[in-house]
């Protein structure tokens, strides 16, 4: 029987028959595919694949819902413990260190307990943590090793930081973490002392940038270091556009507070020159996409967030109305803020 080799980098099943498929090499002799190769080497991404299929996970292990401050209006949103409800659920929020230090975590990991009550989602803890603090992977590994089961899984969605983590706990130095969506292919497991710890490929989340933007667009402007707010006294009929991407346009004054990249390209206009501007996007901006579709916001008293894809967000008070312009099958979200 032919042995199976895996590409380091992702995980996938190293082949020299298609270089349009996963895990094509030349060489199968290579320690990584081609695509992971050239990631490493060249900063080059040629396209994206996506795992579609749920992976089987075994009753009684221990499986850590990976998600970051980015994706955190979708959290509870893949209901696993439905399929494997004989197994411990802990949700990690991962990457808080992209949040200002002014934020209350205390208050954060509050309202992630009501939001999980609310939606009777179980499980063992969460866990409020930066993969790239040792002090937070040293808790982690004491969590882990306190833990009865063999069987350690990493799960969340894409560019959620699981392999980073995956890596800072078990020393491997071959598996790929770069902000790149749908890197890991297959599973990669390592040893961690009595333990086994599985790296899952991430769950595919449509209307994130990469379905719409190229890899050395996208990956600038994903934040990858603490997020400066910037705060807007917007008056009536306002807009902040970001990059030729989303428009955001306000109907009656209020604050509004931008977490984002420092990459991106903010632009202040008037309400009415959105459509102008983007007719003719490829005059006026660098970064835009296809088509643009419109979702008006009418917001309640209260602090809310307005989360676009894996750009960033916005908080502002309420009562308020909110015209949002956006890269048209984009992810946008309305949820009560979870800090301050």
């Amino acid at each position: 029987m032919k042995e199976i080799t895996r590409c380091e980098g992702c995980g996938a099943t190293l082949q020299d028959i298609d270089q349009h498929k996963v895990g094509y090499t030349p060489d199968l002799n290579k320690t990584y595919c081609q695509a992971c190769y050239r990631l490493m080497h060249y900063g080059e991404v040629q396209a994206h694949f996506h795992p579609e299929d749920l992976p089987s996970l075994p009753s009684g292990s221990l499986i850590f819902m990976v998600s970051n401050i980015l994706h955190i209006d979708l959290l509870f949103s893949y209901p696993v413990y439905r399929y494997q409800p004989e197994a411990t659920f802990v949700y990690i929020i991962n990457q808080i260190d992209l949040l200002p230090r002014s934020t209350n975590l205390n208050y954060l990991l509050d309202q992630i307990i009501k939001k999980a009550k609310k939606e009777h989602v179980p499980y063992r803890d969460i866990i409020l943590m930066s993969s790239k603090n040792p002090h937070d992977i040293d808790l982690m590994k004491d969590y882990i090793e306190q833990h009865p089961t063999e069987h350690v899984y990493l799960l969340g969605v894409q560019n959620s930081g699981k392999t980073t983590l995956f890596k800072a706990i078990t020393n491997d130095t071959s598996a790929l973490a770069f902000k790149k969506a749908g890197l890991t292919q297959n599973v990669l497991s390592k040893s961690y002392g009595r333990h086994k710890i599985y790296d899952m490929p991430g769950l595919y989340q449509k209307g994130y940038l990469h379905q719409f933007l190229g890899y050395e667009q996208y990956k600038r402007l994903i934040p990858d270091h603490e997020i400066k707010p910037k705060i807007y006294q917007m008056k009536a009929n306002q807009t902040i556009m970001l990059e030729g991407l989303i428009a955001f346009s306000i109907i009656n004054p209020v604050d509004v507070v931008y977490y984002g990249s420092e990459q991106t390209h903010i632009h202040k206009t008037n309400k009415d020159r959105v459509d102008a501007l983007l007719n003719d996007k490829e005059k006026h901006f660098k970064i835009y996409g296809p088509s643009y579709e419109k979702k008006i916001f009418k917001i309640k008293e209260g602090k809310y967030q307005i989360t676009c894809a894996d750009m960033g967000f916005f908080h502002l008070e309420g009562p308020a109305h909110v015209e949002l312009t956006y890269v048209k099958d984009m992810h946008v979200s309305l949820s009560e803020a979870l800090f301050q």
